[in-house]
């Protein structure tokens, strides 16, 4: 694994997230293009109590913010997951979040332990998650 990830596992979904460690300006394909290369794709958060572990990651190891794979690039407001296209759920918003600042704003950060929309190419960190195979226990 190169040293510019971070990871940790979530054992209630199976998933190992990887935090990039390099702050470089975010865009959703080529970013997910190198959440591929290790095997994963751009974060999808699908509870409160993931979003509130992936928080407590990023919090570990970052003083800012990281990407996630959410964009409503297609219909403004409507927010689904870049990998999967899947719609994102009920998570928790920032407060006045998301607001589509200066018309501008299509992908998605985690900011503190809440969700924020934010200018695709903005600078910062993303993270990446990699759904691992349950064993199958009746083999």
């Amino acid at each position: 694994m190169p040293s510019y990830w971070v990871s940790k596992v979530f054992p209630l979904t199976n998933s190992v997230y990887f935090l990039s460690k390099r702050k470089q300006k975010f865009f959703l394909h080529p970013m997910n293009e190198l959440c591929k290369n290790i095997g994963g794709y751009l974060a999808e958060i699908d509870s409160r109590d993931e979003q509130n572990f992936v928080a407590g990651f990023i919090k570990a190891h970052t003083k800012r913010f990281a990407f996630i794979g959410a964009n409503d690039v297609r219909r403004e407001g409507t927010f689904v997951y870049y990998n999967s296209k899947t719609p994102v759920p009920a998570l928790k918003w920032c407060p006045g979040e998301p607001d589509n600042f200066l018309n501008s704003e299509d992908c998605v950060e985690f900011w503190s332990s809440c969700l924020n929309d934010l200018n695709c190419g903005y600078i910062g960190q993303y993270i990446c998650e990699l759904r691992l195979k349950r064993p199958d226990m009746f083999n």
